[in-house]
């Protein structure tokens, strides 16, 4: 009987280590890169354009359709027809209309009828060619050397070009303003895909700033154009390309809008009416303070409308396009009574209600169902905004209801009905559960539970909390602390900071700062985050209160974290570390400037150092120009502060940045020397504002080591 115990303990004894010894691995940053740590997914997980069925791939490359309600499943292409026709191995693709696909890899379109298979290849894109915009409406826009151009899938005409207004310094087909106000594209096509609305925009009157290119055997110079704030800015055009007019000659068939400086230089929000009469623009001042919304005629480009307007004393930041209802009424994006809602206007631009309403921001707006009864839309709730929830609203009476609510964020993917959605959600514990949900919010099918990646790792624990500042404001952290932590010892703290305007970095998601910080937990620090005053999810005033006074309000916030740290009893108050990137830089580098008293080292990269060397887009949104608020800019600038660096200091700065521009380290580096402040500094040749691919490994290298050296000193 003893021997049997002893039996069972040694066996026990040895399934622990065993476990244990599954569970000790660091994160391998390098195979992060190349994506071993990925969640598990549903392939080709989609919904077929106007039915209540949504797709996957199967394990054996079938198309599979499922119905929702009934949870009947059909093959829609089975491997071997796919494979009959071309197509070996379906591994992507995106659904045109009910019966045809794009598959991105043969740049080609199948469709199938139940009975045939027809494959349209596009032999005229080049291998090199960028497809802007994919399958729409039965419309490629395609990008290449030679320019921007226009291939039907209906039509065997050859592309055509776009818009040949060309000339030096003009960019057409293309996002402009420096991809501000939502603006991701720069073509948009009409419902019935019989016009596209494009941007064209004038640089030519907009300094020229200087990259050095040091791979050629004599370096080199390419000139960007680059608008600083307070200097000139470029001039932005919208034209109106006639598709069919165009297939017909043969030829590039155009006109432009007939806009107007004094209305606004900003052009945002394009968008056709649903009946391609008529086109709808957002403009924008340079101050940024004041907003139209005007109606345009899309056949002569006359000005038909001014529909809207708003003005705000700090900024108006109109990122959202009109929503068309059926009854020719629509719905407006405004923060105006200090949150993200919906407004409802008529025809005419006259308001006839608010219809969506709380102290909460829309995150993202998903649609109206079919009967347009109410409409479908993701928010932050203000009980805990590090969550993401899906709700729908009646547009009759406002009433608020919470389709997926559990705790934790939830990414909806709707089916055209609005009937049923397909939630992604996932917390702090959970990778990621995929559901099937309908629209009175009962979860019909669990369609897939991932494993959890990390499972052969050594993982910190996570903790999402709030804490408050001096003005009572909560402000929502997350605390990683090192896998196995001894509480009776005292360890180092790597503080991870970004705090710019359309910012979260607290969710309740899984590994939701990235598997760096998880890597600096498992190299044994207190890896910490918190969400200031400056960004998004939490209302108007808690976003908009650093406007003209940049890293003023947002480092009070973060010195309450680091005060709540230092509370701690593992933490060693003497070894707090920073890091950020960007904003994050120019935030490290004014904490440790205004506060070098708190911090034992810091590291940053690609910092905004001064705002006069930013751009006009974004940064005069923020701060007005110069000229406009010399004190505010004064203020904020970390040049005159760097005397005041008292801690070993990493700067890290991409050779090719257009973003935030090498000028900017640079004049760091030489007040530095001025100061007699000793800086490590390390300036990433061949990248530009963030240091990509497998390059990438060697920053986390970096920053670790430097870290390991001056914070936890080793």
């Amino acid at each position: 009987m003893r021997k049997n115990i002893t039996l069972v303990l040694c066996t026990l004894l040895m399934a622990c280590s065993m476990l244990l010894q599954a569970q000790n691995e660091t994160i391998d940053m390098a195979k992060y890169m190349q994506g071993r740590y990925r969640t598990d997914r549903v392939n080709g997980l989609a919904w077929q354009p106007g039915t209540d069925n949504y797709s996957y791939i199967d394990d054996n490359g079938n198309l599979q359709l499922v119905n929702a309600k009934t949870g009947k499943e059909s093959t829609f292409l089975s491997a071997s027809k796919l494979s009959d026709n071309g197509v070996k191995g379906l591994r992507s693709f995106a659904w045109v209309d009910a019966k045809t696909i794009y598959i991105p890899r043969e740049n080609a379109t199948l469709s199938y009828d139940g009975k045939s298979i027809t494959l349209k290849k596009f032999a005229q894109v080049a291998k090199d060619d960028v497809i802007d915009q994919s399958i729409k409406n039965q419309l490629f826009v395609i990008k290449n050397e030679k320019g921007v151009f226009v291939e039907s899938i209906l039509n065997s005409y050859k592309p055509i070009l776009l818009c040949p207004d060309t000339g030096k310094n003009i960019v057409f087909g293309e996002s402009v303003h420096r991809s501000e106000w939502g603006i991701g594209e720069g073509q948009y096509i009409s419902p019935k895909g019989n016009f596209i609305a494009f941007y064209r925009m004038d640089e030519s009157m907009v300094e020229d700033y200087p990259l050095v290119n040091t791979t050629t055997p004599m370096a080199t110079v390419e000139y960007i154009k680059y608008p600083m704030a307070g200097r000139t800015s470029h001039q932005v055009k919208v034209g109106i390309f006639d598709v069919v007019k165009s297939a017909n000659t043969g030829k590039t068939v155009f006109h432009y809008i007939k806009t107007d400086l004094s209305d606004g230089e900003f052009l945002t929000n394009v968008t056709f009416s649903p009946d391609e009469k008529y086109l709808y623009i957002t403009h924008l001042n340079r101050e940024q303070n004041h907003s139209k919304l005007i109606r345009y005629d899309v056949q002569t480009g006359d000005k038909v409308k001014v529909l809207i307007e708003e003005s705000d004393s700090r900024y108006v930041e109109p990122s959202d396009r009109i929503v068309f209802m059926k009854n020719g009424n629509f719905l407006y994006f405004s923060d105006r009574d200090g949150w993200k809602h919906l407004y409802q206007y008529d025809f005419n631009g006259n308001l006839i209600k608010k219809v969506v309403d709380g102290r909460f921001d829309i995150v993202d707006f998903i649609g109206l169902d079919a009967a347009e009864q109410n409409i479908y839309f993701t928010i932050a709730p203000t009980e805990k905004p590090v969550n993401q929830i899906v709700c729908k609203s009646s547009l009759k009476d406002g009433k608020l209801v919470r389709l997926a609510d559990a705790d934790g964020v939830h990414y909806p993917l709707f089916s055209d009905s609005k009937n049923y959605f397909v939630d992604y959600f996932t917390n702090v514990a959970t990778p990621r559960v995929i559901s099937l949900v309908n629209n009175q919010g009962k979860t019909m099918k669990t369609l897939l539970t991932s494993k959890n990646p990390y499972e052969k790792c050594a993982m910190g624990t996570t903790k999402i909390f709030p804490i408050q500042n001096k003005q009572g404001d909560s402000l929502w952290c997350r605390l990683i602390t090192p896998p196995n932590m001894d509480p009776s010892k005292k360890y180092p703290v790597f503080v991870y900071v970004y705090g710019g305007p359309h910012s979260q970095l607290v969710t309740n998601s899984f590994v939701s700062g990235g598997a760096f910080l998880e890597f600096m937990a498992q190299n044994g620090y207190v890896v910490f985050t918190l969400d200031n005053r400056g960004t998004q999810h939490r209302g108007a005033e808690f976003e908009k209160c650093i406007h003209r006074n940049l890293g003023v309000r947002e480092v009070e916030d973060q010195m309450c974290g680091i005060e709540y740290l230092k509370s701690l009893p593992y933490v060693d108050a003497s070894r707090i570390g920073v890091d950020g990137w960007s904003y994050g830089g120019f935030m490290t580098l004014s904490m440790i400037t205004t506060h070098p008293e708190a911090f034992r080292a810091a590291s940053c990269g690609g910092p905004v150092v001064d705002w006069k060397w930013y751009e006009v887009m974004y940064g005069e949104r923020y701060m007005d120009t110069p000229q406009e608020n010399p004190e505010g800019y004064a203020n904020a600038s970390l040049i005159g502060k760097i005397k005041n660096v008292n801690c070993p200091l990493l700067v890290m700065h991409g050779c090719q940045d257009h973003t935030v521009v090498w000028q900017q380290t640079l004049e760091l580096m030489r007040q530095a020397v001025a100061d007699g402040i000793e800086i490590e500094y390390f300036p990433y040749t061949a990248h530009d504002h963030n240091v990509m691919g497998m390059e990438r490994v060697h920053l986390f290298n970096k920053i670790l080591r430097f870290h390991n050296e001056n914070t936890k000193g080793e």
